[in-house]
């Protein structure tokens, strides 16, 4: 069973949408306006069900957003057409993608590039964006930092995520200090009539050192123009900081 082949119903009824949802209605637009950039056209890799793609629709962008999960696009299609926006929404691998000179803007948001565990998957998703970047585009992304996985996601190795009348969701986490790989094993209970069903998938993220993200950056062809530690109050990076922003630019 692939990832979110039946956890993309939960995950769409489950927290994680304030994450997408706080960031295209407020944090990002004042971060456009900061980087006085006026994209028209916008590339939303690893877009899962759509949220962000669509918000950034209804700003005015011609948005596509791309996710190798055809039960993610299936939910981001649907929820376009309900809220009759007008976005292209194709399944995609982002190491595979491939356009050319297309868009203003690509993003990749929500820690999606820690799901690429290796470095030579992590550089093609680089190379890739930069083809799909018309000259002078920019790409911003987030991902999750070594202290984020190893420290902040193993202070609670395990919890109940959410829970409804109709499902549970439960998370267990664990860290491979070798290799730098945190695993989230993700079980759900789903209420079927009487009876209840389980399933279970594994996620695995892998954090990268910060001067190595720089470098493969650069060798794709990007200037770096910003890496913080928090978008929302632009803060410098720490080595404590759970997440980070980096703001790049195809010359």
């Amino acid at each position: 069973m692939g990832l979110y082949e039946k956890f993309a119903t939960i995950y769409q009824r489950g927290p994680y949408l304030r994450f997408s949802q706080n960031l295209a209605e407020s944090v990002f637009p004042q971060y456009l306006k900061e980087l006085d950039i006026q994209p028209s056209t916008l590339l939303d890799v690893a877009c899962g069900e759509g949220s962000f793609a669509i918000a950034m629709s209804k700003l005015g962008c011609q948005v596509t957003g791309v996710d190798q999960s055809q039960q993610m696009i299936d939910l981001a299609k649907h929820q376009a057409d309900q809220e009759r926006q007008n976005v292209r929404f194709l399944v995609s691998d982002m190491c595979l993608m491939s356009f050319e000179d297309e868009f203003d803007l690509v993003t990749c948001f929500f820690d999606s590039l820690n799901y690429l565990l290796t470095i030579k998957e992590l550089y093609q998703t680089f190379q890739n964006v930069y083809q799909a970047l018309k000259p002078g585009g920019y790409f911003i992304f987030d991902m999750n930092t070594i202290y984020g996985l190893a420290v902040e996601w193993m202070r609670q190795e395990s919890y109940i995520q959410n829970q409804t009348d109709d499902f549970i969701e439960f998370h267990k986490h664990s860290f491979d200090y070798e290799n730098l790989i945190a695993m989230v094993e993700i079980t759900v209970f789903m209420k079927q009539d009487s009876l209840w069903e389980r399933f279970i998938e594994i996620h695995r993220e892998r954090g990268y050192p910060i001067a190595d993200l720089q470098i493969l950056l650069q060798e794709a062809g990007f200037e770096i123009l910003g890496v913080n530690g928090h978008l929302s109050h632009r803060s410098e990076l720490f080595n404590t900081s759970p997440r980070v922003w980096f703001t790049v630019k195809k010359p």
